[in-house]
């Protein structure tokens, strides 16, 4: 069981310190010391984030762990880990450069401009993940991404419910209840089914688009293994 690669670590550190300063700038500039819920660093494209801290320290305790009933699950979840970071990854920062609305910013292009590199970063880690072979590669193996895709939904949720109040709107993963959804299409799916449903609608909709990235990359794999 090897270490964890110090690139996704390290991607994850620059993901936070570039988090960080993003927080401090829309609390102390944009909303004036005001915090407000609806960007709290829990979206989809904010998970590869702490997934990558996770794995870098999930190796380093890989490196000096003697213990076989320990080291295995660990590694499991370290490898469940940079999957979801390369499937998961890949769709949200191709889909968020596709739709940039929102994380553009018409008076304050810092912050446009760390929206672009946040998703670039985020396509360069599946990338750099698939040509490693870091993750899961069988397309049976993209199960394993599920449950943990599910918690974190849950968890979406979870703050959604608790961080919404009276003149706020938290919206992590773009599943709020108390609203139709932000996103292209999805809101038309949403008047047409109800916000319930659509929630669930929407979500498989991720775990598809993941898949067939995950797909994808086996049979680009495949294919060069056949040459």
């Amino acid at each position: 069981m090897t270490a964890a690669d110090p690139t996704v670590f390290f991607s994850g550190i620059l993901l936070a310190l570039m988090e960080t300063a993003k927080q401090l700038f829309l609390y102390s500039v944009v909303f004036e010391g005001n915090y407000n819920v609806w960007y709290f660093p829990f979206q989809l494209c904010s998970v590869p984030m702490y997934l990558c801290i996770f794995y870098g320290v999930a190796g380093f305790f890989l490196k000096s762990c003697t213990s076989d009933a320990l080291s295995r699950p660990l590694y499991e979840a370290r490898k469940i880990s940079i999957t979801f970071i390369r499937d998961f990854g890949l769709l949200g920062g191709i889909m968020a450069l596709a739709v940039p609305d929102g994380f553009t910013w018409a008076d304050y292009p810092l912050l446009t401009l760390h929206g672009y590199v946040w998703h670039i970063i985020l396509i360069f880690l599946s990338i750099y993940a698939y040509r490693r072979r870091l993750g899961y590669e069988r397309i049976g193996d993209f199960v394993k991404t599920v449950p943990l895709f599910c918690f974190l939904a849950a968890v979406a949720e979870l703050l959604n419910i608790s961080l919404s109040s009276e003149g706020a709107d938290c919206d992590m993963f773009y599943i709020s209840p108390y609203h139709l959804s932000s996103q292209p299409v999805f809101s038309h799916i949403d008047r047409a089914v109800g916000r319930i449903p659509g929630i669930f609608i929407y979500l498989f909709c991720i775990l598809l688009g993941a898949f067939l990235i995950h797909c994808m990359f086996y049979l680009i794999s495949r294919h060069f293994e056949k040459k």
